[in-house]
Order: structure tokens, then sequence, then C-alpha cells
């Protein structure tokens, strides 16, 4: 992790959780933010085979210029680990939604 972000300091936090999200599904612009839907790919039903669902798990709600450098920053990670931003690996398709 970098020591500053934007020439503030940045703390370590030993806690900090991490999330786990097969998809991001919902994309909303409200009173100056962008918030963005995570959510992981389960089964409908406790047996197999079931219908597979997304549910919902986590809300990253960020800034808008918070959010725009996230974006920029993500598209330049990937393209410096030699994948391109606008073609997703292994196909899938556009799961997303507005």
């Amino acid at each position: 992790m970098a020591n500053t972000a934007g020439g503030v300091p940045v703390v370590s936090n030993p806690f900090v959780s991490d999330i786990f999200a097969d998809e991001a599904i919902a994309f909303d612009l409200h009173a100056g933010t962008v918030r963005v839907t995570l959510a992981t790919l389960k089964m409908a039903e406790p047996a197999a085979p079931s219908p597979m669902q997304f549910v919902a798990n986590s809300r990253v709600v960020m800034t808008v210029p918070g959010a725009q450098r996230l974006a920029i920053a993500l598209f330049d990670f990937l393209k410096k680990q030699g994948l391109d931003p606008a073609e997703v690996v292994g196909g899938g398709g556009d799961t997303a939604r507005n």
C-alpha cells in the first residue's frame, strides 16, 4: 500500500475487511455520490442443480471525483497487468445493471 494518496498520509488498518463480489450489479448517482452495488452469485435453492441468482452483499459509496479517480486507477492497473479493461476475460457478457 502507498504511504500517501493524493498527498494525504495513508494509515494501514490490519482489521480492514475484504469483500468478495462476482459482479457489480447496479450503479446509481445520488447527491454527488456514486453508489455501486456488489453481488455474489449463489444457488437459489440448497440442492443442486439449482438456478443461480445474484445476492447483493455490499455497496461502495464514493464522491464523484473519488469514483472517477478509482475508475482511472483501475483502468491503468488492468492495462499494466496486460489486460484490456474494455474486454471481459472469459466472456460472460455485461451483467452490470444501471
